[in-house]
């Protein structure tokens, strides 16, 4: 995917404009005479006037699949000049109109009248978000513009009116339409195989979801016997159905995953459990993907499908050491970590300190075993409470609709959005203040995240971050010990040499070491037929682009119509519509080719 680079940016605050706004702000009257300009030379396709008349100087413009089927940043008046000259025409973009303006002040020095508008293209609907900012001569522009793709206009979902109106279904069965053709195979049954079939349901597609364990869910069940989601429930919804306000706010892993199989019965998914894709290959003759499947009766199977979807996340990293076969202790993965209750009056050694590594030291040391957590980089650490509540209010989530604040969250571009992560970071950081220096004080080594933005590119990249759960006040009391600042060397018989010479005994060893090239496992179905370096990257942010690699959309012409869908279930919720609408279009034949200037 290329874009054009979305160089840093600071805010538009009072001082960068020249101006603050005449008190108080008629938001509503601002926005309707910025609406009533930018529909009209939309409707002109006039991208030059656009541009001069109602953006600011140093414009931003996101585009979620809408005039891109990609998901795109333009930064600067000469990119988004480009960007409009070239899709405002060619997409029909119009039918603009105004749904709602609110004035904010996220900052004292900061205020802008957040514009939500409605919009359609060509082949789609849409929904947007401009962020108005007074300008020195008393003009209200917009310094960032959002366009999402919402839905097809010639097949909706069947939601609200467009729902079953049929008065008898007597004859119901659960899976009536469950089809043993689909058009769409989605590997991995876990809540991103989940919401994209769903979302496909809802768009009338026929899909079937394989998943290699016995029952939906059980990716959750097998892991940490305490675990629990990390993000708060009201993040945490699945597509169509959330979960019940009794809940607890931190949902565990169990309970989930029974959630998740619940989930499926309810919204009618075709799942095949205990099956699993063995192999994938290109028809160029028909233009399809065939799958061998293998199932519960170790019986193989060939299907034929117009799309699959790459659902089964990240591989674990599994980690080896030099002299690992010499030592006469017990390695397990963390992956494999179900309790520590095994391990009681032996030495435990964690290596990783991130999520999953302070998981299993935590119940290691509730069990009162002597537990070592090596350290190998800094790790960015941050409170749930108050710190992952502040940056993720429950008032902000459930006092609007669910999809009214994830079309706000992924409004901003990420590197306009970074600023205002940095500020919040710091707020949380001072109220972390006494744990981070205790942490310190126990050699464990923090720091405040890439460009001093907290969790912001942590939850972009996928790795170096922990959000603390109690480890770290056990790391302080010195109930976890820390061993920080060097490299394992090599195993041992008895234990472990570091590269400072020094060796720690231990029994046991946890390989906690993160997450693997999500394209490997891409690369095994292929059967080594596409090399790894030809396979686009998928996850991680490109900090030239401003936006994530490779998830979301198919990853053509190397691999055409395959679908990486995989992140947190926030990110999952969101994008799942996309990548269903992407494939219906693609059915349907109104997709047209991805925007690559």
């Amino acid at each position: 995917m290329s874009s054009t680079s979305a160089s840093p940016s600071r805010l538009p605050t009072f001082d960068a404009l020249g101006a603050t706004p005449p008190e108080p702000v008629a938001a509503e009257d601002a926005a309707r005479a910025w609406i009533a300009l930018f529909a009209a030379r939309a409707a002109a396709g006039d991208a030059e006037g656009l541009i001069s008349e109602t953006l600011y100087s140093d414009p931003w413009w996101r585009d979620l699949f809408a005039l891109t089927w990609d998901i795109r940043t333009f930064h600067g008046r000469g990119a988004v000049s480009r960007f409009l000259g070239d899709r405002l025409a060619a997409t029909h973009f119009g039918d603009i109109e105004l749904l709602e303006a609110t004035y904010q002040t996220p900052y004292p020095a900061l205020g802008w009248i957040v514009v939500a508008f409605s919009f359609s293209t060509d082949v789609a609907q849409g929904r947007g978000e401009a962020r108005l900012v007074y300008c020195a001569d008393q003009t209200w522009r917009a310094v960032a513009v959002y366009t999402n793709l919402e839905g097809l206009r010639s097949f909706p979902e069947s939601l609200g009116s467009h729902r079953d109106f049929k008065p008898d279904h007597g004859k119901w069965t659960a899976g009536a339409a469950f089809s043993e053709t689909p058009d769409v195979l989605i590997i991995g049954g876990g809540q991103s195989g989940l919401a994209v079939a769903a979302r496909l349901n809802a768009l009338g597609v026929a899909n079937l979801v394989v998943e290699a364990d016995e029952r939906v869910g059980d990716g959750w069940r097998k892991r940490h016997e305490r675990l629990s989601l990390h993000g708060p429930i009201w993040q945490n919804h699945m597509p169509y159905l959330p979960f019940p306000s009794t809940w607890p706010v931190f949902i565990p892993s169990n309970k989930f995953a029974n959630w998740l199989e619940l989930y499926a019965d309810a919204l009618e998914i075709n799942v095949k459990t205990s099956t699993s894709a063995k192999s994938i290959r290109r028809n160029t003759d028909t233009q399809k993907w065939d799958v061998t499947l293998q199932g519960p009766d170790e019986a193989q199977r060939s299907v034929s499908v117009k799309h699959i979807v790459m659902a089964a996340g990240w591989p674990f990293k599994h980690t080896t050491f030099p002299g690992q076969d010499g030592f006469e202790g017990q390695v397990i993965h963390s992956a494999d970590f179900r309790s520590a209750a095994p391990y009681v009056g032996k030495k435990v050694l964690v290596i990783g300190a991130c999520a999953s590594a302070h998981d299993a030291a935590s119940d290691c040391a509730d069990l009162g075993i002597d537990v070592t957590m090596h350290q190998r980089s800094r790790t960015f650490i941050m409170s749930i409470n108050p710190g992952m509540l502040r940056a993720s209010s429950s008032a902000e989530w459930e006092g609007s609709p669910t999809e009214d604040v994830d079309r706000t969250k992924f409004a901003l571009p990420v590197h306009l959005a970074k600023h205002l992560a940095k500020r919040t970071a710091a707020l949380i950081r001072e109220g972390d203040r006494e744990m981070l220096e205790g942490l310190e004080r126990a050699e464990y080594r923090t720091w405040a995240g890439e460009e001093d933005a907290g969790a912001f590119f942590h939850l972009l990249r996928g790795s170096g971050y922990y959000l603390d759960r109690g480890a770290s006040q056990q790391i302080i009391d010195g109930k976890i010990k820390m061993k920080s600042g060097v490299d394992v060397d090599h195993l041992t018989r008895t234990g472990v040499r570091f590269s400072d010479g020094t060796e720690l005994a231990a029994d046991v060893i946890v390989v906690a070491t993160g997450f693997d090239d999500a394209r490997l496992l891409l690369r095994d179905l292929l059967g080594g037929s596409v090399p790894l370096e030809q396979i686009p990257p998928i996850w991680d942010f490109d900090d030239a682009t401003g936006e994530v690699r490779g998830a979301y959309r198919d990853l053509g012409p190397a691999l055409p119509d395959v679908w990486p869908i995989l992140g947190n279930l926030a990110w999952v919720r969101w994008f799942s519509k996309h990548v269903a609408l992407q494939i219906k279009a693609k059915l349907e034949g109104v997709y047209s080719e991805r925007y690559e200037a």
